[in-house]
């Protein structure tokens, strides 16, 4: 850690006149969910583009045809060509984005290329099964690397698009399709990419979702001698704008022991001998030379869910409790294990679950002790920690997903989202 701060004060001067960057991912499929609690059908349009300066479109895909686009003979298209997911991408969500700009000016939009699900060979919807080795397939080949290049940056200038933003999860995942030539291969592909990306006109920024721990289906070297693996992300900076760190997912239903965890700890975990939270991450990086002023630090304005809590009392609710799995999934996200903000704050405000603050890892968590079940997720209140976090290390700015998991229809609209916002623009409160 004192690596970090020493690095930091040669960084401060770099980023003195650099206005923060604020993104928000905006998540296509939202637009299916089914409305709650009063709210419309969430669609780009009501997004607010005055708290954020940077939109990300998630997402689109390469090399494979989605049912939503073929629903009767999905398919690999064996190129490595970008193409949309949902059936109206391109005519109807694309130009609401784009619209933003005419609130927002100085709105910068990137199409995010990926995702979790297009590297799940577990994918229950059914793509990632096919699309799986994609990412590592194409960096591995030049003629592949070109074709996908030049296919993104057309794309995104096709649809008004100011920057791309690769989501491969994870390159060198070894049960994700990875394999360990990958980490050589992506930062051959980032080279090639990031320079044509700086002769493309308009020019176009180059981001890359990078996980904020050693990701679990890599090599065991990286396990063993866990700074190798960020000192690899320090090969890939020179050829990168920004590292959009995802600073969540540390703890989850997903967790062996199955204890219930905190889904973004800041300064420390539940466990104290434990290396999983944010301060944790960014000393990971920046020491081990990844700069500054090119991390966007992620945020959640989702929550992870438990049930089955044991031990569940008035008295004794925080984390670190026996659970049997995923907790019962929300009304509108429709996910187990997963609830957005606003569907947590119905549940307090109906008293299906009662809230309570973590103060070792400053965040909030529900929990109902009836129902045996329990959620950790950020509060406005806490989101502004992380944002100090991001302030105090002279980070290029935060970062959310998602834009329509926050609070988006009753007033405050968009708490966590705006708190993060006025952290670093304190002149937005005036």
């Amino acid at each position: 850690m004192r690596k970090l701060f020493a690095s930091l004060l040669t960084l401060t001067a770099l980023n003195a006149y650099a206005e923060p960057v604020v993104t928000a991912y905006y998540e296509n499929w939202s637009q299916y969910r089914p409305p709650r609690g009063g709210r419309p059908q969430f669609l780009p349009s009501l997004i607010d583009p005055t708290i954020i300066t940077d939109l990300n479109y998630a997402f689109a895909i390469f090399g494979y045809v989605s049912k939503s686009i073929d629903p009767t003979n999905p398919h690999l298209t064996g190129n490595f060509t970008v193409q949309p997911i949902e059936w109206n991408d391109q005519s109807i969500l694309y130009p609401e984005v784009q619209a933003l700009k005419q609130i927002n000016s100085k709105l910068k939009t990137s199409i995010s290329i990926g995702g979790w699900s297009f590297n799940d060979p577990n994918d229950p919807n059914g793509m990632g099964q096919y699309t799986y080795k994609l990412f590592s397939q194409m960096v591995a080949n030049p003629s592949s690397r070109a074709e996908f290049i030049e296919s993104a940056i057309s794309y995104a200038h096709q649809y008004g698009f100011n920057g791309i933003d690769i989501d491969w999860e994870y390159p060198g995942d070894l049960t994700r399709g990875g394999t360990e030539q990958d980490f050589d291969n992506f930062v051959t592909f980032l080279s090639e990419c990031y320079a044509a990306c700086k002769k493309a006109s308009p020019e176009l920024l180059l981001s890359y979702a990078s996980a904020a721990i050693v990701p679990t289906g890599v090599p065991s070297s990286y396990h063993d001698n866990p700074s190798s693996y960020f000192e690899w992300l320090a090969k890939c900076a020179p050829y990168l704008d920004r590292f959009n760190v995802m600073a969540y997912d540390y703890h989850g239903p997903f967790d062996n022991p199955a204890l219930t965890g905190v889904d973004a700890p800041l300064n420390q975990d539940t466990n104290p001998a434990s290396t999983l939270y944010i301060a944790k991450t960014l000393s990971n990086y920046i020491d081990n030379g990844v700069p500054a002023n090119k991390i966007v630090l992620g945020m959640p304005t989702y929550g992870h869910s438990y049930a089955g809590v044991t031990s569940l009392t008035s008295s004794d609710n925080g984390p670190g409790k026996l659970f049997t799995g995923a907790g019962p999934a929300g009304p509108s996200t429709m996910q187990p294990g997963f609830l957005a903000y606003f569907e947590i704050a119905d549940m307090i405000t109906l008293n299906e679950l009662t809230f309570g603050t973590d103060t070792p890892t400053s965040t909030a968590y529900g929990y109902n002790i009836a129902s045996a079940e329990w959620v950790s997720f950020d509060t406005p209140e806490t989101i502004a920690l992380k944002a100090h976090l991001a302030k105090a290390n002279s980070l290029l700015g935060i970062m959310f997903w998602a834009v329509d998991d926050d609070e988006y229809a009753w007033s405050p609209k968009y708490p966590n989202i705006q708190s993060g916002y006025n952290t670093l623009y304190p002149q937005a409160k005036e």
